[in-house]
């Protein structure tokens, strides 16, 4: 299958994770062979005043292009892949920078690094995954540069319809095995009190449910469970990110892949709870969370614009 990744964007920040990016970019092209792949790092305005410049000349070369000469060494260094690339380094605002940067060069995945070890709060990247209109690749300093197993979230809705089209993409180009799960909650504002014997009966039912629904997501991509098996869970305390992750871990699954429900505000997008929280620290397994990228630029039109 055709990859959906031609035109790839790779956030640095200037830490110790941007090294580790830009070996993981080699992987990520080598797979899934883009035409465009942009490194990206955002400065903050510097308004440094006359008589500061006066006493250090330093100064008066251009912040900017220090910062360029600096990443073109790192990625000199570390990025060996046969495509186009360029490094841009631009001035203003981190996430409005990189959002708009998104949209207008029509980038199909932005990849971003998610901290473990390395220090860092995370802040720009879970606003930046909720704003710009591209997928987003969240990996760690810990991700292998391999993908063998994708655990895709399966709601029946729309967008996770679209994230198993995308799982179905990446298995093309690597050969992964490809799993999706449901994770759903019991309707207890309709049954507040049940036995044991009764939960167990709606849970019975509501995964009867599910591989119906299943079923219809199977016939309209014409595929077959045996192809796309699906696990059914039920999430509790209402912590569906956290029942999804373990089930990946379990499984031995190295990416787990979340169709994005965005909603907006008259001045703000909002991710999906799940997709929020596994987009947050704490969690080695590398997450992509899947764009309607038509869907998402029309919020940010109306937003921005």
């Amino acid at each position: 299958m055709k990859s959906r990744f031609n035109n790839i964007l790779v956030c640095l920040d200037l830490s110790e994770m941007d090294d580790f990016l830009i070996r993981y970019a080699n992987f990520i092209v080598d797979t899934f062979s883009p035409s465009e792949v942009t490194f990206m790092h955002v400065m903050h305005p510097m308004d440094i005043p006359d008589e500061v410049r006066a006493s250090f000349p330093g100064f008066n070369e251009p912040v900017d292009q220090i910062i360029r000469e600096e990443l073109e060494e790192k990625v000199n260094n570390s990025f060996s892949a046969k495509v186009n690339f360029s490094i841009v380094v631009k001035q203003g605002l981190t996430t409005e920078t990189i959002v708009h940067y998104s949209k207008n060069q029509k980038i199909d995945l932005t990849l971003m690094g998610k901290k473990i070890g390395y220090t860092g709060e995370g802040g720009i990247t879970r606003k930046v995954t909720s704003l710009t209109p591209s997928s987003v690749l969240l990996i760690t300093e810990t991700a292998p540069y391999s993908i063998g197993h994708i655990w895709v979230r399966m709601d029946f809705s729309k967008i996770s319809v679209e994230a198993l089209k995308m799982a179905r993409v990446i298995q093309s180009h690597t050969g992964a095995k490809v799993t999706c799960h449901n994770v759903f909650k019991l309707p207890l504002s309709y049954f507040p009190q049940q036995t044991e014997k009764q939960e167990k009966k709606l849970i019975e039912q509501m995964t009867r449910h599910g591989k119906k629904e299943y079923q219809k997501v199977l016939k309209k991509l014409n595929v077959s469970e045996e192809q796309f098996p699906c696990k059914y869970s039920l999430a509790k305390e209402n912590n569906e990110a956290q029942v999804l992750y373990h089930a990946a871990i379990e499984n031995q699954a190295d990416l787990i892949l979340v169709g994005s429900k965005m909603k907006s505000g008259l001045t703000h997008v909002i991710l999906d709870n799940t997709s929020e929280k596994l987009a947050g620290g704490g969690k080695t397994l590398p997450v992509l969370i899947v764009k309607d990228k038509k869907l998402s630029t029309g919020i940010l039109e109306n937003i921005f614009d």
